[in-house]
């Protein structure tokens, strides 16, 4: 689907088509009737396109859910995904190929720290990726989202993992959760409910102010608020709040379906973990 800007720039480009033919063409014969039509058609298509793009929030598979962080004391690792019960749903079975980036992909997140070994199993993501979207073939960006598919799936907790939705409502909650998940992946037992967000006054994009306790103190960080997609200086600004007894570095990728995945991984292991993933380019980068 066209993005947003292409939309506002052909509904434009098209309605200044329908001006000017309805100004220099009359009187209208067949063919400036039918100008005027599919200029308005196209209007009227985009206009749909933007008001669907704004209601629809993100595809399934790939948005924070509101949950809790429940451990009181250190963050909660869940069991090992591959040994619970899925859905039985007739999605056949990866090929050899589609299995070893699979594979590949969950022993390199594992040799960095990004997930406990034994945490996941390549099985469960290739479910998760077919629920998500049935017939897709996987490589290695799909293997990378399939985990963003995997958490939607109900499994909240995936290592230290960090599932951000790249477009859709923002408000106070979910800046509070994607806030208790990164201090949770870098190692700190913060809830959203001991998160405040402050948003900019009546509904204005601007700076939030987000206030988290650590060790007793009230730490503060800053980011900038926009309606529909991620602060982008949030999660860089948590990275100095991780623990020097276990240090870690947040990295981000972008695989897709809408989500930005985001890892905190051993300290100084970033060109590790891009050199065994089955990318031509780097698919991990430093926030």
């Amino acid at each position: 689907m066209p993005s947003k800007r292409e939309l506002w720039a052909g509904m434009a480009f098209f309605a200044l088509a329908a001006g000017a033919l309805v100004l220099f063409r009359r009187p209208f014969d067949v063919a400036g009737w039918a100008g005027v039509a599919g200029c308005v058609a196209f209007v009227v298509l985009a206009c749909c396109g933007l008001v669907k793009s704004d209601l629809g929030v993100v595809k399934p598979g790939v948005g924070v859910r509101r949950q809790k962080i429940d451990d009181p004391t250190t963050p909660k690792l869940p069991r090992p995904i591959g040994d619970e019960p899925v859905e039985d749903v007739p999605i056949g079975d990866p090929s050899p190929d589609e299995l070893r980036i699979l594979e590949t992909t969950i022993a390199a997140l594992e040799a960095v720290g990004g997930l406990e070994h034994g945490e996941i199993d390549a099985r469960s993501l290739w479910r998760a990726a077919q629920r998500l979207d049935p017939g897709r073939a996987i490589g290695i960006d799909e293997a990378v989202s399939s985990f963003a598919a995997l958490h939607d799936d109900g499994h909240p907790r995936i290592g230290r993992l960090i599932f951000v939705p790249a477009h859709t409502d923002y408000d106070a909650p979910l800046l509070a959760e994607i806030t208790a998940c990164t201090l949770a992946s870098l190692g700190h037992a913060v809830q959203p409910r001991d998160i405040t967000v402050t948003l900019p006054p009546e509904g204005n994009q601007g700076t939030a102010r987000v206030a988290f306790p650590i060790e007793g103190r009230t730490r503060t960080v800053n980011c900038e608020y926009l309606w529909k997609y991620p602060p982008a200086d949030l999660i860089p600004a948590l990275g100095r709040f991780g623990r020097p007894e276990d240090p870690r570095d947040l990295i981000c990728a972008d695989p897709g379906d809408q989500t930005l995945l985001y890892a905190a991984i051993r300290s100084g292991s970033l060109m590790e973990l891009n050199h065994r993933l089955p990318a031509a380019d780097d698919l991990f980068r430093e926030v």
